[in-house]
């Protein structure tokens, strides 16, 4: 999983050093037909080929161009999308970064096989801002022995072992020898009147316990930065685990899923599989409440609009189709944009049109706005009936 440290040594190295820097995106995906056989690598080395700066000789044996189809060759990445950065210092000597990631990147045009190369300033941008951006998830799951946790981010899982560090095995042992009581409906009851002495007890403990695990689950919560959380287990057990969770915990639950097909040693795949399908659903939820808000007053639509107010410093989250295949059009010394030739020519004599992409996130930066890029049914609505850009305006 990309970490924090990860990121930084990008920005310190690559994002730092001297240009020029190759920077090359790929759709490696070996569950798509194209890429069968490592085709990626020959889509690669046309692209690389259309270069003529990596095939100047040097001193040594091999050109910049020779060095980065080796590094391609040696690659067997398991992941959707590849990064790979490159440059040289002035002795000669080559740095690289490579980062395989299981998520497609926003505005990094990879569709049909495509290869996004670039040479000259480094373009780290897209993977910075997957980074920044990217919300994290967290499934718990609720097995019939010790509960496990696990944390989403990027499309990569990993466990977290402190949540319930303080948790001793007596503790699980017990919970797993009274699962049949509790399966049973002993916790919803209202009143112990006509119990026994051992299920009062047990109902007070069980009560206790689950308290307890709501309370170090939040914390996980809190410490991972986790936005979305998903309970995986029995029905019956993560229903009744919810009523545990306060509000806080309430307002980050999108959901809740059965057991993986094993369930004492799930695969990392075989979580990702029973909840992705659930987190897609409410990222979509959520960019088409967003839309909503906007329609209804809270802001503008239509890119000739956005682009001005935008540019007014009036956009507090511009709204970006997934695949962004915008022109605009931009005056080269004056920075400004617009959506036709008309409107830029009343700034400047010579505008130049250019794809939005190139420049998104340089201009979300210089006016203060947060990016927000949408996918399925809220991309078509803002494709088809918001002129394929919005934005949530601050005033």
């Amino acid at each position: 999983m990309i970490t924090q440290e990860d990121i930084e040594r990008l920005r310190k190295g690559i994002g730092e050093h001297a240009e020029p820097v190759l920077s090359l995106y790929c759709d490696v995906n070996p569950a798509k037909p194209e890429n069968a056989g490592r085709a990626w690598i020959k889509r690669c080395k046309n692209s690389l080929s259309e270069i003529p700066d990596l095939r100047v000789p040097k001193k040594r044996a091999k050109t910049l161009y020779d060095e980065i189809l080796t590094l391609l060759d040696l690659s067997v990445p398991e992941a959707k999308t590849m990064a790979l950065f490159a440059a040289e210092d002035e002795h000669g000597k080559l740095t690289t970064e490579r980062f395989d990631l299981q998520v497609e990147l926003p505005v990094v045009d990879l569709a049909h096989g495509r290869v996004e190369v670039r040479w000259g300033k480094p373009y780290i941008t897209p993977l910075v801002f997957a980074f920044d951006e990217y919300e994290r998830a967290g499934v718990l799951h609720l097995r019939r022995s010790q509960w496990r946790f696990y944390e989403i981010f990027l499309g990569e899982v990993r466990e977290d072992t402190q949540i319930f560090a303080e948790i001793t095995p007596n503790q699980w042992k017990e919970l797993a020898d009274y699962r049949k009581v509790l399966e049973g409906g002993l916790l919803r009851a209202k009143s112990v009147r006509d119990q026994d002495k051992y299920r009062a007890k047990l109902q007070t403990w069980a009560r206790n316990f689950y308290s307890k695990l709501a309370r170090l689950l939040e914390q996980c919560i809190l410490r991972l930065d986790v936005n979305r959380l998903v309970l995986m287990g029995d029905d019956w057990e993560t229903g009744f685990f919810e009523v545990f969770l306060n509000r806080n915990l309430r307002g980050r639950l999108v959901g809740r899923v059965g057991h993986p097909p094993v369930i004492d040693e799930a695969s990392s795949k075989d979580i990702l599989e029973k909840v992705e399908p659930l987190l897609n659903e409410a990222e979509r939820r959520d960019e088409m409440r967003l839309l909503t808000e906007i329609r209804e007053g809270a802001g503008i639509w239509g890119a000739e609009k956005t682009l001005e107010a935008l540019q007014m410093g009036r956009i507090q989250v511009l709204v970006l189709p997934w695949n962004l295949d915008l022109k605009v059009w931009r005056c080269p010394h004056e920075g400004f944009l617009a959506e036709t030739k008309e409107t830029a020519l009343t700034f400047c004599e010579q505008p130049v049109e250019i794809p939005l992409r190139d420049y998104v996130f340089d201009i979300a930066e210089d006016y203060g706005s947060r990016l927000e890029f949408v996918r399925g049914e809220p991309e078509r609505v803002l494709k088809e009936e918001m002129g394929g850009m919005a934005g949530k305006t601050r005033w």
